[in-house]
């Protein structure tokens, strides 16, 4: 090929690769043009969707466009997950990352798995959902003490409820029977609120659920709540002692939920994303909100987000393969 020719093509390329560059610096500056879609890995009604829907408002008031929430549930939230990473890093597809869907499914489903440190772009720690132990009260053990003393003295190992086999709180009540050196018999339901009416009918004898959704049945005497899974007491049940308090230091576990993005969103979206949703949780009225159903505002730099990705990702993928845990 003629030199000259070369020389031309080269700097033809070059010019488009640096239009390409300004064009996206462009579309991050005058971002948002559009409406956005937020997809939430759940059906309507559960912590996750009332919370996604919380930072939808939060965006759409502060941004100034629509952000219309998609809820796309199943395969352990892998549905929702991988339709974002596969969407166009452009800020204008964002998805709600729980605990769940980031850093268990991975594990538990063997094929079509979205990798969230590599497919996708972490924008805020939005908020956490502390688990909570709760028993019956008929099981007479008012205190964690008194329900590992009774496990102990038990001819048959007391039986665990949980939202299904291999859900965020089964292996939260795993990996605290492994750090209490106990063995309860799994009993798996589909979903939360199968579980909980059988433990407050007295068929089962533990759970470990998350305060959102187990908070109505303590406040009503229903079930009694003997530890909270995180550092600090949960603001919704702050009589109610931490894992920690009671002698298991370093215990922290649970729920959380994150704003995720494609991989390769432009950095100018992410920063603007995560500085509206900071924003918007100092705000007395998000905060209350939050606490109001049980979850713990949060916040931070997206790295914060990955650190936690990177903590719970093989603790949970340790605790699967020793529980030998499945899916159907």
């Amino acid at each position: 090929m003629n030199k000259f020719l070369m020389k031309a093509l080269a700097g033809i390329a070059l010019g488009m690769t640096a239009c390409g560059a300004v064009s996206v610096a462009a579309a991050a500056g005058s971002y948002p043009a559009k409406a956005i879609s937020l997809v939430v890995p759940f059906a309507p009604g559960g912590a996750v969707d009332i919370i996604g829907r919380l930072m939808a408002q939060s965006l759409s008031e502060t941004l100034g466009v629509p952000v219309v929430v998609d809820n796309k549930p199943g395969a352990g939230g892998q549905i929702a997950m991988t339709y974002v990473a596969n969407a166009a890093p452009d800020g204008y597809t964002l998805g709600v990352g729980a605990a769940g869907p980031l850093t268990v499914s991975p594990s538990l489903y063997k094929a079509n798995t979205v990798d969230p440190l590599s497919q996708l772009e972490p924008i805020v720690w939005y908020a956490s959902t502390p688990g909570i132990l709760v028993v019956n009260p008929g099981l007479n053990t008012g205190t964690l003490a008194a329900l590992l003393e009774k496990s102990a003295k038990s001819k048959n190992p007391l039986t665990m409820a949980s939202a299904g086999s291999g859900s965020i709180n089964h292996l939260m009540g795993e990996y605290f029977q492994k750090e209490a050196k106990v063995q309860w018999l799994h009993i798996p339901y589909r979903g939360s609120a199968p579980a909980l009416t059988d433990l407050v009918a007295g068929n089962v004898d533990v759970m470990m659920d998350i305060v959102p959704t187990a908070a109505p049945f303590i406040e009503s005497g229903k079930l009694q709540a003997l530890a909270v899974t995180t550092p600090q007491r949960s603001d919704m049940l702050p009589e109610v002692p931490t894992v920690q308090e009671l002698g298991y230091p370093g215990f922290d576990v649970s729920s959380w939920l994150s704003l995720v993005a494609p991989k390769g969103t432009p950095p100018e979206i992410v920063a603007k994303l995560n500085q509206v949703l900071n924003e918007g949780l100092k705000k007395p009225e998000v905060r209350e909100r939050l606490v109001r159903i049980g979850a713990q505002p949060e916040g931070g730099s997206p790295e914060r987000v990955t650190e936690r990705l990177k903590v719970d990702i093989p603790r949970w993928k340790a605790m699967i393969e020793a529980a030998g845990i499945t899916v159907q």
